[in-house]
């Protein structure tokens, strides 16, 4: 199978808009057989990650962890998600995106508490109306949310997953990022700046309609550079777009003219949530291992964005990747790569 790197360049985001909007079922895919696996969604308790929820634990999902930032709302999605499968294990876990911290401490009670772990969907993001920069890190919390903390997260969950995968039929674990076509739509122009994360946190860039397709965009220029230093033998990384999907929610912190255009356009042409959450679970437990590095969207590998293949696109990325790096290099994330073991990275 062909990976998104070896693809592409995607077409216009209108195309790739039109082509979603006539594939709104979602594609049967093989029954799945979830028993004995472990599965945790960040945001779980809501929306198309909830619906995912269910749609796991109704194929013998044996452990589900769905995160949270308020306690309360957790508990009443995995209250409703016990009676649909009693014999499960469903868990609450607090993360908190916008915090390092809080990253830290999940991790790390995923090392200490579970013995095995097949497959992470991030589904955690957030739209931003107006520039706000994070207290904690002081990072604008779009970008926070949706890019460095996913990164974050991401590559401390590596060698975790990679010493809890399935070793007993030899199965890589998976990490599905949440992305969205609009990644196709997304103008970057921070990436002009001597320093594109600087340009991120600087109110003078800030466009509220774009950053949230940028971010998405971002991801797809971190998968396609985390890929070669990770062994698909051992864990599998790609990015999943659910489309256009008829849930409320994101678009919370829009301004209220935007959020009604969105709500009509859910009406008319958007998927259903359980279109947007098979996605998930389909780019999740179904799709092979040559996924890994790719992003896929229609239930099938699609190419990246045209900016990532252009010269100017092409530095762009290898400077977002080295800044990236930089950022978190508080958290010793060039070690871990190193220490996964690929040699042709």
């Amino acid at each position: 199978m062909a990976t998104s790197s070896n693809l592409g360049p995607a077409g216009p985001f209108f195309f790739y808009f039109l082509r979603s909007i006539t594939l709104s079922r979602f594609a049967k895919t093989a029954p799945l057989n979830l028993s004995g696996q472990t599965a945790i969604i960040t945001g779980g308790y809501s929306g198309i990650g909830y619906k995912c929820a269910e749609i796991l634990l109704s194929n013998e999902l044996s452990h589900l962890i769905i995160t949270v930032r308020s306690e309360k709302k957790g508990n009443d999605a995995a209250a409703k998600l016990r009676r649909l499968n009693p014999k499960a294990k469903i868990e609450v876990w607090s993360l908190d995106m916008l915090s390092y911290d809080s990253i830290q401490a999940f991790v790390k009670r995923c090392n200490n508490d579970l013995p095995r772990i097949d497959f992470v969907i991030l589904n955690a993001g957030m739209v931003s109306g107006e520039f706000s920069l994070n207290e904690s890190t002081g990072h604008e919390v779009c970008f926070q949310v949706n890019y460095l903390s996913t990164a974050l997260l991401t590559i401390l969950l590596l060698p975790i997953l990679k010493a809890k995968r399935n070793s007993k039929q030899d199965k890589p674990s998976r990490i599905t990022m949440v992305g969205s076509g609009l990644a196709l739509s997304a103008n970057f122009p921070e990436r002009n700046s001597q320093s594109v994360i600087r340009a991120f946190d600087s109110a003078g860039y800030f466009n509220s309609l774009d950053r949230y397709s940028t971010t998405k965009l971002l991801l797809l220029i971190f998968v396609s550079k985390l890929a070669p230093f990770v062994d698909a033998s051992d864990v599998v990384v790609n990015v999943v777009d659910p489309a256009f999907v008829a849930t409320p929610g994101l678009d919370r912190n829009i301004p209220a003219y935007l959020r009604y255009i969105n709500g009509l356009s859910r009406m008319l042409v958007a998927r259903s949530i359980q279109a947007g959450a098979w996605a998930y679970a389909d780019a999740a437990a179904v799709q092979p291992s040559s996924t890994h590095g790719s992003w896929l969207a229609n239930w099938q590998v699609y190419a990246f964005p045209k900016v990532m293949y252009s010269p100017e696109g092409k530095q762009a990325s290898d400077t977002m990747w080295e800044e990236t790096l930089e950022d978190l290099d508080w958290a010793g994330v060039r070690g871990i790569l190193s220490a996964m073991g690929k040699r042709n990275a």
